[in-house]
């Protein structure tokens, strides 16, 4: 069964780039103009520690591994050779540390400001315990390629306050990716 998922979700991304379905994923402009009233887009929203989240060389993910992705692909794959480190983005509070059949090993730090950052498909269950406190930094975890996931890489989703599944929405996070690589 999960070699059949992979292979559906191959023919799904040859499929996008051919009919050109991929043009329809948000882009970050769209993202930004999703936020409620009196909320600060995501990459102005990381004062004053941040990290880049994965310590090592890493390409993006396209098509359905982006943003959007033509099937609702709620964040982006930042693809590295497993067991690279994977950091916090910012300080906060681990509120979520399990494993699912699609995102596998996976942990979510929820900021100061009530957003969310979720880090999946991680190698094997991230280090830090639910209620702990984590800086920006702070290695989380290594780059895995648990649950559905057909190669090694981060998934990573930021989302608005409340947070994950708290009443936030996810935001495209390669804007904010692009420059904290600098």
């Amino acid at each position: 069964m999960p070699r059949l998922r992979r292979l559906l979700a191959i023919v799904v991304v040859l499929a996008a780039a051919l009919v050109g379905a991929a043009a329809a994923a948000p882009t970050p402009a769209a993202a930004w103009q999703a936020l409620e009233p009196g909320q600060l887009p995501v990459e102005l929203d990381l004062a004053p520690a941040k990290a880049f989240p994965v310590a090592g060389p890493v390409h993006y993910g396209q098509f359905a591994a982006s943003f959007g992705g033509g099937r609702g692909h709620d964040g982006q794959d930042v693809f590295a050779d497993c067991g690279t480190p994977v950091v916090a983005l910012q300080a906060g509070e681990v509120v979520d540390n399990k494993y699912d059949g699609a995102g596998g090993n996976y942990l979510v730090v929820a900021t100061a400001s009530g957003r969310a950052h979720v880090y999946m498909h991680l190698r094997t269950p991230a280090r830090p315990p639910i209620g702990a406190s984590v800086q920006a930094g702070e290695r989380l975890g290594a780059v895995g390629d648990t649950g559905d996931a057909w190669d090694c890489h981060l998934h990573l989703e930021v989302w608005t306050a409340p947070g994950w599944f708290r009443g936030g929405h996810p935001v495209d996070p390669l804007p904010l990716l692009r420059r904290l690589q600098g």
